[in-house]
């Protein structure tokens, strides 16, 4: 087997569900970033994004206000919500991964679950670096 680094792991479900982004393969761990953007659902009302590592809440976006962008960047896990599209002008705009450290073992999991509403767009991935053990 050989270490890898780089985007572990990756989804786009946009849909109202749990999705799991990345799961340690066996004989691996891993030390790792969570990068994420989405915009919302179009409708009114509004929803709710959770991203979890190995079963424990890091972000959590309640009440997401319709067609609105909201992502990652390299200071914030969860930018607040925009009506204008992260655009790169800022770093506060430009979707990054966020600065928290994850180290992971043999069968952990990265997850993130919709509720409520499907957003219109979602893509998270976890980036980082899977050695041997």
């Amino acid at each position: 087997m050989a270490d890898k680094i780089g985007v572990l792991g990756e989804a786009s479900v946009n849909t109202a569900a749990t999705t799991t982004v990345y799961t340690v393969p066996s004989a691996k761990a891993a030390k790792v970033k969570i990068m994420w953007s989405g915009t919302s659902h179009g409708s009114t009302g509004s929803g709710d994004l959770t991203i979890t590592v190995n079963g424990i809440n890091v972000a959590y976006v309640e009440n997401i206000t319709a067609a609105r962008y909201v992502h990652s960047n390299s200071t914030l896990m969860v930018n607040p919500e925009t009506a204008a599209a992260p655009t790169g002008a800022t770093a506060l705009l430009t979707v990054a991964p966020a600065p928290f450290e994850y180290y992971l073992s043999v069968g952990d999991t990265v997850t993130y679950t919709v509720a409520t509403r499907t957003m219109q767009a979602l893509n998270v991935q976890v980036v980082g670096t899977e050695i041997d053990v």
